[in-house]
């Protein structure tokens, strides 16, 4: 959309043929400057350092409060004295798979205003909608609109349906209004009767913050158009503010459960998550045990309950589990928040059930090498065609590929294709990978990549002559009682399931009860690097095992047993040697944090900065992990479904490190000690 547009500009005499070679010049001079000409490639490993970190934080606060705008407000309701506006009304305006669009603004303004009603209304709003706004409207002080309507390729094409405008353009006359848009400045010219409009730019979280202390004179307000907004602005118009010192707080919420850092918060703050207070106590698991017995202090254990119920306050996911295991018992094993956004949601529980993306890749693809590799009929060393003959049709040197390459990301495979958009099937895959080239050499750098577990899965394949879910039934979730886990999961477990993504490029629906990943469900829902389904009580049994060197105990899932336990075991169970989980466990060398499989901790890690360097674990996009820690005896599985609705969504990145060093430094039996960097 955006290059079409810019291509209009230029065959229109719009933009100069001129001004566009100075601009990609510019950029390019730029990304020489940086080095990224000679350093293209991202390091997977180290964009928990990165992502949503604190400076970069602060600098997008920075940027979205300094460029909020008013052009108009010929009702002088800017700023909002709180102590005005006894009861407002706050309408967001959004599409309905925008579920999280004014969730941040309307958090921020419930500091400051005594009581907030919130209604969301979509292009799809039926009349009844409108009707039940205009009897609040009569019961209301202030009247805020939120509009996320995003800028389309034509500047000035605002699409609001004809009912919502109306209502807008009916309130200014005769109530206070403020209209807020976040992201398409010409949204004016669908109701130019407003009186006072106000621009923040865009959807994201720090902008609807930036607009809420802007609206209430806790920011200044300097930022000017930069654009004309014909006929009513022009470009460079902008009315100033200044800022109010201590504006009054009159609201219900504090402003400390509004930082961007929420997750350093202690016990005792614990907002209400979705649902309100029937959504905010955790779904406790009968197995727990007094965490005093395996060297725990139960007071540095309780943050867990507020960390993680902050994260849902601040939309990291509508939901999570947590499994935390040590010494053989369990100490957490509990269901935060609810499936989905909705407040009628199913909660989350210990036996919910999560899209575990690339935790497949270690709980799934990489146990089942294991078992091979110990039965002796999968050779580590042994190149990948001689399992799968028509493997290096695109490349004669992919003939060097070791399955250890494949396991260490050292294959010289590119990270991912996007096979999905034309191909479907395992054997269209095969074909596709077949004739992938190489990247690099053979064991040469690190580059994480889904296509090398995706082909260790047709090897596995190959030689146990049934599909991956089917050969790890028999061989391990069946013999554990790991009833939650496998691939395809039946339909009618969709009311345990928590959905992904709202997908609006491939799928086209709200994914649930299917694999997120793309390639994965193309390639028929079972895939060696994604398309495992399972719960926090099931992988808490496989934590274990590993844990334990392949073996665990009998359990008869009873009520303060701590045994991690799904379904009774009657004896103990073992899948594969000591020996066998330390080669795969372990780090393969210094020169990269990668194991065979699994991953260790590294700068940045997920697993956060207490866990020691012998301990190994892994991610998964959606929002899911488990880390394992030999030394400190220790697990811990924390599943979310970070990507409902958005992908663009990171902030399950500080949650995974804030659980992990809460768990960590909760130990009380023995010394727990920052790792080196």
């Amino acid at each position: 959309m955006t290059l079409g547009a810019l291509e209009g500009a230029v065959k229109s005499g719009r933009i100069s043929r001129e001004r566009i070679d100075d601009s990609v010049r510019r950029l390019l001079e730029m990304k020489a400057r940086v080095g990224l000409h000679k350093n293209r490639r991202v390091n997977l490993d180290h964009i928990g350092t990165v992502v949503a970190s604190g400076d970069h934080l602060a600098l997008a606060d920075s940027a979205a409060t300094r460029s909020v705008t008013l052009p108009r407000d010929r009702d002088g309701l800017i700023p909002a004295d709180p102590r005005d506006y006894p009861r407002v009304l706050h309408v967001v305006y959004a599409r309905d798979e925008d579920l999280t669009a004014g969730r941040a603004l309307g958090a921020s303004l419930g500091v400051y205003f005594r009581s907030l009603t919130t209604r969301r209304m979509s292009p799809d709003s039926p009349g009844a909608a409108y009707e039940e706004l205009a009897w609040l409207r009569g019961e209301a002080d202030l009247l805020l609109v939120s509009a996320f309507v995003p800028p389309r390729a034509g500047a000035g094409d605002v699409m609001v349906p004809e009912a919502f405008a109306r209502f807008v353009e009916e309130s200014s006359a005769g109530k206070s209004t403020v209209v807020v848009s976040l992201g398409n400045p010409y949204l004016l010219t669908a109701f130019p009767g407003v009186g006072t409009y106000l621009l923040a730019w865009g959807p994201h979280e720090v902008s609807q913050a930036a607009a809420a202390r802007a609206l209430v004179g806790v920011s200044a307000i300097s930022g000017t158009l930069p654009v004309s907004l014909p006929p009513l602005h022009q470009r460079n118009e902008g009315l100033t503010r200044d800022r109010v010192p201590d504006v009054p707080r009159l609201g219900s919420m504090s402003e400390q459960e509004l930082e961007i850092g929420l997750f350093r918060r202690g016990p005792g703050d614990r907002p209400a998550g979705p649902g309100g207070a029937e959504g905010q106590d955790p779904t406790i698991s009968p197995l727990e045990v007094d965490p005093v017995e395996v060297g725990f202090d139960p007071k540095g254990l309780e943050a867990l309950d507020s960390i993680i119920m902050a994260a849902i306050a601040d939309s990291a996911s509508p939901g999570a589990a947590l499994a935390v295991g040590r010494r053989g018992k369990l100490v957490r094993l509990r269901g935060y928040g609810r499936l989905d956004w909705s407040p009628d949601a199913p909660r989350a529980t210990p036996s919910s059930l999560w899209d575990m993306a690339s935790v497949t890749k270690v709980s799934a693809t990489t146990v089942a090498a294991m078992i091979l590799a110990e039965a002796g009929h999968l050779n580590l060393d042994e190149k990948v065609v001689a399992y799968l003959p028509w493997w290096s049709a695109g490349d004669p040197e992919k003939e060097d590929v070791l399955v250890r390459h494949l396991l260490l990301h050292r294959a010289g495979l590119p990270p991912f294709r996007r096979f999905f958009l034309e191909m479907e099937g395992k054997e269209a895959y095969k074909d596709a990978i077949g004739a992938l080239p190489l990247d690099y050499t053979p064991g040469g750098a690190t580059v994480y990549s889904d296509i090398g577990l995706m082909t260790l899965a047709f090897i596995i394949e190959e030689l146990t002559g049934a599909d991956l879910d089917s050969f790890l039934r028999r061989r391990v979730w069946g013999p554990l009682g790991m009833q939650d886990t496998g691939f395809l999961p039946d339909p009618g477990l969709l009311p345990r399931i928590a959905p992904t993504e709202v997908d609006t490029t491939y799928r086209f629906t709200h994914v649930h009860g299917s694999v997120h990943d793309e390639n994965a469900h193309a390639i028929g829902g079972i895939a060696g690097h994604a398309g495992l389904f399972s719960s926090a009580r099931d992988m808490s049994v496989l934590a274990q095992v590993l844990l334990d060197g392949g073996s665990i105990p009998p359990c008869a899932n009873v009520v303060d047993g701590g045994v991690p336990c799904s379904v009774a075991r009657p004896g103990p169970v073992r899948i594969a040697a000591p020996t066998s989980v330390e080669l795969f466990t372990r780090r393969h060398d210094s020169t990269s944090s990668r194991a065979l499989g699994w991953d260790t901790p590294s700068e940045g890690s997920s697993s956060g900065e207490y866990f020691s360097d012998r301990a190994f674990g892994h991610t998964g996009f959606t929002g899911t992990s488990i880390w394992v820690d030999p030394e400190l005896d220790l697990f811990v599985v924390l599943l979310t479904s970070r990507t409902n609705p958005t992908r663009s969504n990171s902030k399950h990145v500080p949650l995974r490190r804030a659980v992990h060093d809460a768990v960590a430094q909760a130990i009380t039996d023995r010394p727990v000690q920052r790792r080196r960097r």
